[in-house]
């Protein structure tokens, strides 16, 4: 009878979980033939311990694509309300300036502050906008990993599927064997 292995599941040496497990996973692969299963549940149970171990894997890394999607959901809140600062500022000193210079000169140095307040918080985004320059480019790099991981999941859908039509195979021949009996 085949045994399930718990798979541990953490961060080792810099690997994610999914790719660990993935890695785990192809370490303990058994060829067919060695210590094969033979009788009709060892089959069966052969082929759902190799399907439950790929949804595992898949489940991991859907796990980690929304992990992924909070965080990018999270900056981009953050960046929201910087925009709408600087856009409420900028509305501010509009709204001065276009009530003409009489106004400008007697409200100077609200206008001062304003403008300057307006600067400060443009420097507080371009360190920002460069790391998220930086982060874009991380991504990139990133992107091509996931389109290969999302390679190796096709793959073992596709192995999934073998597995458990070779697991109906068992059945129906269990089905034949009963009725020719």
């Amino acid at each position: 009878m085949i045994e399930h292995e718990d798979y541990p599941i953490g961060n080792i040496d810099g690997q994610s979980s999914a790719s660990h497990v993935v890695e785990e996973m192809r370490r303990s692969f058994k060829p067919p033939g060695a210590g094969a299963p033979t009788t009709p549940a060892e089959k069966i149970e052969a082929a759902l311990s190799q399907v439950q171990n790929s949804v595992r894997e898949q489940q991991m890394l859907i796990e980690q694509d929304l992990q992924s999607a909070l965080s990018k959901a999270s900056t981009h809140v953050a960046d929201s309300q910087a925009v709408d600062t600087l856009l409420a500022l900028s509305q501010q000193i509009a709204s001065i300036v276009s009530q003409g210079d009489d106004i400008v000169r007697s409200n100077s140095q609200q206008l001062s502050e304003l403008i300057s307040l307006l600067g400060d918080q443009l420097s507080m985004q371009q360190p920002k906008v460069d790391r998220q320059v930086a982060q874009a480019l991380q991504k990139a790099v990133t992107s091509l990993a996931e389109a290969q991981n999302a390679m190796f999941q096709s793959m073992a859908i596709a192995e999934m599927c073998l597995y458990v039509k070779g697991a109906e195979q068992v059945v129906k021949d269990i089905i034949a064997q009963g009725q020719v009996q």
